[in-house]
């Protein structure tokens, strides 16, 4: 009776030792599996402390930088862009004899851009600040002169004289002017003194005319 059960007892341990065994190769297995997979992170790792290494020993850092974030220490070549205003108008009659301190009214737009010239007042009024070019062209009638100013805000900033001594002489005057503008400045075209009218006709017309060719 007792070897049966000293048997019996030997092969339960016999079985419980096979088992024991088979889950003990089954944890090698995964532990070196485990350790395969922390070498090869481990490797990972290396490669990239040396890459981040690299980048910040040598010229990669700051290329990669110009890559990622914008320059703020070089000024843009980009060119700003300029909102077209631009006007171009002429007198539609003859001007006889003005007064001094006339204002001359160009009343004929062909071209307004921006809508900053006024017919009704002969006056160009500045919509946005920048760098301006006005030109005028003058006729003066035989036998007399015209003094003009071109005005900035009431301020003389340009001038010219149309003067005829002979009879049957015409005379033209052409200025221009670049002027930088402040937002709401207004620009026009005044009379000094007048002893002479002021030709405008279809073979001659007096004009006046400005464009905007930079942003302040």
């Amino acid at each position: 009776m007792e070897i049966t059960e000293i048997r019996k007892l030997l092969r339960e341990q016999n079985q419980r030792i096979g088992i024991l065994e088979n889950e003990n190769q089954l944890l090698k297995k995964e532990v070196l599996e485990l350790k395969h997979t922390v070498a090869k992170m481990s490797d990972n790792i290396s490669h990239y402390e040396e890459k981040i290494i690299d980048l910040e020993t040598s010229d990669v850092k700051p290329n990669a930088r110009r890559l990622l974030l914008p320059i703020t220490d070089s000024p843009s070549t980009t060119p700003v862009p300029v909102d077209p205003v631009a006007f171009y108008a002429y007198m539609s009659a003859n001007e006889a004899s003005p007064s001094a301190h006339f204002t001359l009214k160009f009343d004929v737009v062909k071209t307004n851009l921006g809508n900053a010239y006024s017919k009704h007042s002969g006056t160009f009024v500045a919509p946005v600040s920048g760098a301006y070019v006005f030109t005028y062209t003058i006729y003066a009638q035989t036998r007399g002169a015209i003094f003009l100013n071109l005005f900035v805000n009431d301020a003389v900033f340009g001038g010219s004289i149309s003067d005829t001594q002979e009879t049957g002489d015409w005379d033209s005057e052409t200025s221009t002017v670049v002027v930088s503008l402040n937002k709401g400045d207004d620009v026009n075209i005044r009379t000094t003194q007048a002893s002479s009218t002021i030709l405008s006709y279809h073979e001659a017309k007096t004009t006046f005319a400005g464009w905007k060719i930079s942003n302040a």
